[in-house]
């Protein structure tokens, strides 16, 4: 009788536990944005929490909460110090990225469990439309002969810092970071002549398009609406820079749980709703899940690693 009594008990505890875990989620997720409310993050995470909602493609409410601080950091350690049990995620870009590789922070990638990479937004280098330089190559020749005379309108340590150092490696040339902030600020910048170019994102094409002169366009392929800017690779420089929306889990949440997530996230990206933002804002669906996420992060990560020595040369300090 002992050994059936006991078959019978484990039967029990396996209805009772898998029921639960196909049930996820019971109660509302909250997703971390680890910056302000308003910013491309902030809009592109309403935008999928509207679409979840709107299209019930989870049967609990996906909660947006704005933690801003300390370029990302603050949102970040919430998510880090949470349950793995998928109701606390996380969506950032690479600023972790560079955060870590620069040791502004004790925490990579490898410290979280990713979910989904979701969509990029590709950059471009630009002067102001007053400027002498009307290509890529005669801002270089530039650099080269007048060492330390160009200035960048940037942040110090950031992912736009480690992309513009790739740029200098590849080119053989250095020019100033001037820390300034976001691409707002940098375009004011280079609006009141405190500085020479700058990187920024791609909405800016047409909402600098009477101040800027785009040299080079920063993603693998040209902007569709600006198909005559030469990529960066097609220049000759091997850099690409895109900021990459992904979405991040404590470490040890459950496959099943990253999965059903992952399912909701990548259904979204679908709606019309999605869309129609994407095409606003001048991102597009760049979706990856499971080995070849992990591959991309990997990879990413490491070129990182492999800048960070030239960021140091050129952060001023």
């Amino acid at each position: 009788m002992r050994p059936s009594i006991f078959v019978l008990i484990l039967c029990a505890i396996s209805a009772a536990v898998a029921p639960a875990r196909a049930e996820f989620p019971v109660k509302p997720i909250k997703l971390i944005i680890p910056f302000g409310a308003g910013g491309g993050s902030d809009g592109f995470a309403r935008v999928i929490q509207a679409a979840i909602e709107k299209h019930e493609l989870l049967p609990m409410p996906l909660v947006v909460v704005n933690a801003d601080g300390a370029s990302g950091a603050v949102g970040t350690r919430q998510v880090l110090a949470a349950n793995p049990d998928g109701y606390t995620i996380l969506q950032i870009h690479q600023e972790m990225f560079a955060a870590s590789v620069s040791g502004r922070v004790e925490y990579g990638p490898d410290d979280l469990e990713p979910i989904i990479q979701a969509a990029r937004s590709c950059e471009f280098l630009a002067v102001h439309k007053s400027s002498s330089f009307a290509d890529l190559q005669q801002l270089l020749d530039y650099a080269k002969d007048n060492p330390g005379k160009l200035k960048q309108a940037g942040d110090i340590g950031s992912s736009s810092h480690f992309l513009s150092a790739k740029l200098m490696s590849l080119s053989g040339v250095r020019w100033a970071i001037v820390p300034t902030g976001g691409t707002s600020k940098r375009f004011a910048s280079l609006l009141g002549g405190f500085t020479d170019l700058a990187l920024m994102s791609s909405p800016w094409l047409e909402r600098g398009k009477n101040d800027l002169r785009p040299l080079a366009a920063l993603g693998e392929e040209r902007f569709p609406e600006a198909p005559d800017l030469p990529t960066a690779t097609e220049l000759g420089f091997d850099v690409s820079g895109c900021l990459i929306r992904r979405y991040w889990a404590p470490k040890g949440t459950p496959r099943e749980v990253v999965d059903t997530i992952a399912d909701a996230i990548e259904a979204a990206m679908t709606t019309d709703e999605v869309k129609a933002h994407l095409a606003n804002s001048r991102e597009e669906s760049s979706v990856l899940r499971g080995e070849k996420l992990k591959e991309a992060i990997s990879a990413e990560y490491q070129e990182y690693v492999e800048v960070l020595p030239l960021v140091k040369e050129t952060s001023g300090k």
